[in-house]
């Protein structure tokens, strides 16, 4: 208990630290292109530790590494001289709105290069179609008229590649109906399906009641283990498994858990012929090899830099357009701010990725990176989006606005993103609690 908690804050200090002093980071760069003077350049909050100055900058490391800030000569009305070219307000419109603007394009970046980078270096992926191998009753699935076979094509009207893409569009409509288009023996057919909202280990989350069609293949054996000494081989059928018999790879993997480490007698269908083996047994369970050394089938995916480039930003689009949809949902009270993450379920979730393994950790980045590149574009007070805004109605009416207004807004936004802020630290915290009484 006391790893996993030194992992999950070791990780979500990684993470987070990383993500926002890289978004000031963009912040620092143009504005130092377009000679803004800054004052300091600050890794961390809090308390200076130590640093260097070089010129009119103050580079330092500060207590709390969680990110980090710029701050700017003259960036805030009461402490701009308008005589002063190289302070924040005395900049141009288009030079302001850059600089506010970069915080959030290095965010974007930032996920776009991590996905290609991943995508480059080569991650392997199980081949799972999106077909429907159980349909649970009385689930939304069942009750919308799906069966086990059924092929989802596409839902709303995006089109369902594999079974990972199945899995979000359900996950991101708890409580809303989708149209769902699948092919059931070679005739397409819509229906109409709304998900039941669920508690998981990551928040709340939509339900079917439905497991894809996972054939008991045998993909790549890995030398030296179990498996390989049982005598697996790629293309390998099971077909029975301590006498039970397996036609999914689901059912083999309730065999695997009552197993709990033991030897299990298989039967193994390799062309016309059936062989008999046993699995070894294990010393010691290890859910990143549930199969004792071999994998269901799988592709290596790996891409050179350009179509790496062009995947990632057709990945990260497609993130988008579910994120957009789950806040859309909270705005038309489909959704609810339970979904939103807080500090504690991030620190969570990036310590089990950590654990997982650096792919992991770095594909969660990528993530957390586009939504928080996202989040600071939104026209919120406070937030870069904010600001943007406000220049952007001062050079449509040009003319500027009000001190007082600027004011009133800056104390509107801070508000509600202070209030905001409560209720998901509040959810966070019940959620997580919750989530530990019942572990």
């Amino acid at each position: 208990m006391a790893t996993t908690v030194i992992t999950n804050v070791f990780a979500f200090v990684l993470v987070l630290g990383f993500l926002i002093f890289a978004h000031e980071s963009g912040h620092f760069f143009v504005a130092k292109a377009f000679r803004v003077r800054v004052l300091v350049f600050s890794f961390g909050f809090g308390r200076r530790l130590f640093g260097f100055r070089r010129g009119d900058t103050d580079y330092r490391v500060s207590l709390i590494p969680l990110g980090g800030y710029v701050r700017m000569a003259g960036d805030t009305p009461d402490e701009n001289h308008p005589a002063d070219p190289a302070e924040f307000l005395s900049k141009p419109k288009w030079q302001r709105f850059l600089i506010l603007v970069a915080g959030p394009a290095m965010n974007l970046i930032i996920a776009i290069l991590f996905i290609a980078a991943l995508s480059m270096i080569g991650t392997e992926i199980p081949i799972v179609k999106p077909i429907l191998g159980e349909v649970q009753p009385n689930m939304p699935a069942a009750k919308a008229g799906l069966q086990v076979g059924d092929e989802i094509v596409a839902m709303n009207g995006e089109k369902i590649a594999d079974y990972d893409d199945l899995r979000l569009a359900v996950t991101m409509h708890a409580e809303t109906p989708v149209t769902v288009e699948f092919r059931r023996n070679g005739t397409l057919h819509t229906t109409t399906m709304t998900p039941v909202r669920a508690e998981s280990d990551y928040g709340p989350i939509g339900r079917a009641g439905v497991f894809p069609l996972v054939e008991s293949l045998v993909g790549r054996v890995i030398p030296g283990s179990p498996a390989a000494k049982a005598g697996l081989h790629t293309g390998d059928r099971i077909v029975a498994a301590n006498g039970h018999p397996v036609t999914q790879l689901p059912q083999f993997n309730s065999v695997i858990e009552a197993a709990k480490g033991a030897p299990i007698a298989l039967q193994l269908q390799r062309g016309t012929n059936v062989i008999s083996t046993t699995l070894p047994r294990v010393a010691r369970l290890d859910d990143r090899d549930p199969y004792r050394g071999f994998y269901p089938p799988s592709i290596i995916r790996k891409l050179s830099l350009f179509p790496a480039l062009q995947d990632s930003v057709v990945q990260n689009w497609k993130m988008l357009k579910y994120a957009g949809q789950a806040i859309g949902r909270i705005f038309k009270s489909q959704g609810s701010v339970k979904e939103l993450s807080g500090p504690i379920s991030i620190a969570r979730i990036s310590g089990d990725m950590f654990r997982r393994g650096w792919m992991e950790l770095v594909a969660l980045m990528a993530m957390i990176s586009l939504q928080l590149g996202i989040m600071n574009l939104l026209p919120i007070p406070i937030l870069d989006g904010g600001h943007i805004a406000i220049l952007l109605v001062e050079g449509a009416a040009r003319r500027e606005l009000s001190m007082l207004a600027k004011e009133r807004i800056q104390q509107l936004g801070f508000a509600l993103l202070a209030t905001l802020m409560i209720v998901v630290l509040y959810n966070d915290v019940v959620q997580n609690v919750l989530r530990i009484r019942h572990g």
